[in-house]
């Protein structure tokens, strides 16, 4: 693998990134980085962001992870004690034309990752593009507005999208009062009768009490197991 052990190294290896390369993230504290992983890897040969010991590799701060290209995978990185920058702590795009597809989200720990203001909104993983998945994660604690996990479906390029949110433990979120703190939103209203196709499967549930609704729904052709 390519091994990194600051953000600028960082930032070079995945401009250099070739189908196959595994970018190795040094153990210790990465501090307000803003990750921008874009890369285009292969069905056989994705390109790989993995921490070098799990449960080592503490992303603090102001810190956030986007995801654009294709067949990318992030593995085993802590967001511990901070917040993100923007509206997501993991989105799979970077912006409206470049998205994620193909790519996966895994045996990472977002935890008590929160704004300072509990009605400022966030979400902790955005999924938008197609055929993505997050699974084997941690994530627990959210106390501010918006859900853990949202499913997009704006645009073309969102719909259909076949994600897998499977194995993941979701543990505690602390009841907020009122509406936008489902643990799982997939789609809302104004894209109710749009086709999702996501696998909701295997995810254990932990006193996931921000708001009545722990999985919200608002899209067709989506299976929870």
């Amino acid at each position: 693998g390519i091994y990194v052990k600051d953000f600028t190294e960082l930032n070079a290896a995945i401009a250099n990134a070739a189908p196959g390369d595994e970018i190795v993230m040094a153990n210790g504290d990465w501090t307000d980085v803003q990750i921008r992983f874009v890369g285009y890897g292969t069905e056989k040969k994705p390109i790989t962001l993995k921490a070098e010991t799990y449960g080592e590799v503490i992303v603090k701060g102001k810190s956030e992870l986007k995801l654009g290209g294709e067949y990318l995978v992030v593995d085993g990185l802590h967001f511990i004690e901070g917040s993100s920058p923007s509206r997501a702590v993991v989105e799979f795009a970077i912006n409206q034309d470049t998205v994620a597809n193909h790519s996966r989200f895994t045996n990472s720990v977002i935890l008590d990752y929160n704004k300072e203001q509990r009605n400022e909104s966030d979400l902790w993983v955005l999924l938008k593009g197609r055929h993505n998945a997050v699974d084997h994660c941690y994530i627990a604690g959210k106390s501010n507005r918006g859900p853990t996990v949202r499913v997009d479906l704006a645009g073309n390029k969102n719909i259909k999208n076949y994600h897998k949110i499977t194995n993941n433990y979701f543990g505690p979120r602390p009841p907020k009062g009122g509406p936008s703190a489902e643990t799982i939103q997939l789609g809302n209203s104004f894209t109710s009768m749009a086709p999702s196709y996501t696998l909701v499967a295997n995810n254990f549930f932990d006193r996931c009490n921000g708001e009545v609704e722990v999985i919200s729904s608002k899209t067709n052709f989506n299976e929870f197991r």
